[in-house]
């Protein structure tokens, strides 16, 4: 049984339970709330009876999954007869939204790689407890990080910059968005209204409004084709783990993509080869890595999220080695 660690969800970031100190340039961490975003149904021990109920509705939810492919064929938004135009537009269009590392004592003075892995990790949360879907994620990610190379950024505010990049991307993506005093809400009130609607503004203008960029998310939904939805769900649980850390952003979201399915074939099958294997091979390996040792990061947002049925618990899955 995996067991996961609780997690404070609104002062986690903004109001200093997790933060940087400046005399020692460590990270401290204070003791947390005993508090979860995780509803406490999940966290009690399930009796016989509840067992029966939750094996009832995780293959009810199989069937639903096992039908997404037949769906998604008759889904006129998939728009198959342009499938090939689509992708090559996207691996064009995501040359043009490149970053390079900006987590330096130059560009970031106030800020270091743990703090944007812990504001993406509790990203991940918010995002579940809304059940946004799933292309808002990626996209509040990369406008993050395309901010964050633009901009300098103090820690008092990354919280509110990841809250602003969200409710942006919510905007864009969902039909239903929440509403903005839920963003307040979500960060235990460290801010208000109106600095959430600043800091749209000033991504925004940062970021000349061109928000509309490829993510891993897009190219997983189209290279994905040809692999069963339990796979499908196992690369996308390497790429948000992917998401928290921050050495995956030099790789592009095609190339990242592409190492994340090689990854899922190889597992499943220690002889599958590909033309491009030489060139997704370091890709590979540090995913492979990042995914070997998920269980021991004190950061457990997405193997929380996978360990579901709907995701077929593939957060549960040991990769112990891969023939090279």
């Amino acid at each position: 049984m995996i067991i996961e660690n609780q997690r404070c969800f609104g002062k986690e970031i903004a109001n200093s339970a997790i933060y940087q100190s400046m005399e020692s340039g460590m990270i401290v961490e204070k003791t947390k709330k005993p508090f979860s975003i995780i509803p406490r149904v999940f966290a009690i021990s399930l009796d016989e009876k509840e067992n029966k109920i939750f094996r009832r509705e995780s293959e009810r939810i199989q069937i639903e999954i096992e039908s997404d492919k037949h769906k998604e064929f008759k889904n006129p938004q998939s728009v198959h007869l342009y499938a090939e135009e689509i992708i090559q537009h996207l691996l064009i269009e995501e040359n043009k939204y490149q970053i390079d590392e900006y987590m330096t004592p130059e560009l970031q003075p106030n800020i270091n790689i743990k703090m944007r892995a812990i504001l993406v990790d509790w990203l991940i949360d918010v995002h579940a407890k809304f059940k946004l879907r799933d292309e808002t994620l990626y996209l509040t990610i990369s406008l993050i990080d395309r901010y964050l190379s633009k901009a300098q950024v103090t820690r008092l505010r990354l919280q509110l910059v990841g809250v602003a990049a969200l409710f942006i991307a919510c905007k864009y993506e969902e039909i239903y968005p929440p509403a903005l005093k839920d963003f307040v809400y979500i960060t235990d009130n460290a801010y208000v209204k109106s600095d959430v609607l600043e800091m749209e503004g000033l991504i925004l203008q940062a970021l000349n409004f061109n928000i509309c960029n490829p993510t891993a998310y897009q190219f997983l939904s189209k290279y994905s084709s040809e692999l069963d939805p339990k796979n499908k769900a196992l690369a996308q649980y390497i790429l948000e783990l992917a998401l928290v850390e921050y050495k995956f952003i030099v790789y592009k979201p095609s190339f990242i993509t592409q190492a994340a399915i090689f990854l899922v074939n190889k597992i499943r099958s220690p002889n599958y080869r590909t033309q491009n294997e030489a060139s997704l091979k370091p890709c590979v390996k540090e995913l492979c890595q990042l995914l070997q040792t998920a269980d021991l990061s004190s950061l457990q947002a997405a193997r929380r999220k996978f360990n579901s049925a709907k995701f077929f618990e593939v957060s549960r899955i040991k990769v112990e080695k891969i023939n090279k």
